[in-house]
C-alpha cells in the first residue's frame, strides 16, 4: 500500500518551489498555459523522498505511515528528473535530496524578498519597504488560503494537518525574517505571531480547536488591514495596537525597566 500525499501538500511542494523544478542542474518550469483558456498544464510531480511504500526508492522502516506521506518527506520534480532520482539511489540519495529541496525553497524565496529587492539599486528605500509589504501580504494571503483548505480537506489525518499548518508558518516566519530591514519591528510580530500555534486548529480537543481558530480569524483579518495601509513612504502607523502588538509593547517595556 502506498502512503500517497494529499492534493494540498502537493499543491505546497509545488508553491514553495514557485512550480520549478528542485534539481538543481534542470530548475525547469513545470506549469504553463493549456490551449484552453480556463486550463493548465502541469509536468511537475511531487515526489517522495523516502518510498511512498516498500521495496521502492530509499524506503525507511524507521518512519511512520505518516510521515512518509508529510511535507516534510516530499519534494517537487519535473517528470524527467522525478524518475532520474529513482535510477541510482546512492548517487540520489536521501540527503541529497533534501539539500535540493532545501536549495530550491531558498532560492525561491530569495526572489520575493530582500535578496531580490536588493539587486534593484534604481529603488528608494520607500519603495523597497512598500515591495516588501506588498509581498508580504499577498503571501499571508496565499497560506491563509491553503490553510482553510486544509481545515475542509477530508483527505488528510489531523498529524498531516498538523505539519502543513506548521510549515506554512514557518514560511511567513522565513520572509519576515529575510525582509527584517525593511519591517516594523511590530508588523512582524503581528505577522508572525498570528500564525504561531495555528495547528492546535485541528487539535482533537474542539474546545481548543475552536479557540485557535477564532484566535486565528482575529490575527489574520488585523494583520491583512495593517499590510493594506502602509503609506507612501513605507510605513504602517502602528499607534492603534493589535493584541500582539500590545503584548510586543509591554514586554519590551518591560525588558528596558529590567536594563
Amino acid at each position: 500500500m502506498r502512503d500517497d500525499f494529499s492534493k494540498i501538500t502537493k499543491e505546497i511542494l509545488a508553491k514553495r518551489v514557485s512550480f520549478k523544478c528542485s534539481n538543481p542542474n534542470c530548475k525547469k518550469i513545470t506549469i504553463g498555459a493549456h490551449s484552453v483558456d480556463d486550463k493548465i498544464i502541469n509536468l511537475g510531480v511531487a515526489c517522495h523522498i523516502t518510498a511512498a511504500a516498500k521495496g521502492g526508492p530509499r524506503f525507511c522502516e524507521e518512519i511512520t505511515q505518516e510521515q512518509r506521506k508529510s511535507i516534510q518527506n516530499g519534494i517537487w520534480l519535473c517528470q524527467n528528473c522525478a524518475k532520474l532520482i529513482d535510477t541510482d539511489i546512492n548517487k540520489y540519495s536521501y540527503d541529497e535530496l533534501i539539500k535540493w529541496k532545501s536549495l530550491a525553497e531558498k532560492e525561491s524565496l530569495s526572489v520575493i524578498t530582500s535578496d531580490y529587492t536588493q539587486k534593484n539599486q534604481n529603488s528608494t528605500l520607500f519603495d523597497k519597504r512598500i515591495l516588501a509589504y506588498e509581498k508580504l501580504y499577498y503571501e499571508i494571503r496565499e497560506v491563509d488560503i491553503l490553510l482553510k483548505a486544509l481545515i475542509d480537506s477530508k483527505e488528510m489525518s489531523i498529524q498531516e494537518k498538523k505539519d502543513a499548518a506548521f510549515y506554512l508558518g514557518l514560511q511567513i516566519a522565513q520572509f519576515t525574517d529575510d525582509n527584517s530591514f525593511y519591517l516594523q519591528n511590530e508588523i512582524t510580530v503581528q505577522c508572525v505571531g498570528t500564525f504561531i500555534g495555528v495547528d492546535d486548529i485541528f487539535s482533537p480537543n474542539s474546545k481548543i480547536s475552536k479557540i485557535s481558530l477564532d484566535n486565528y480569524n482575529k490575527n489574520i483579518r488585523a494583520s491583512q488591514e495593517l499590510l493594506k495601509s502602509v503609506n507612501e513612504k513605507g510605513l504602517i502607523d502602528t499607534s492603534q495596537k493589535t493584541a500582539l502588538m500590545s503584548r510586543y509593547s509591554e514586554l519590551k517595556s518591560e525588558q528596558n525597566d529590567f536594563l
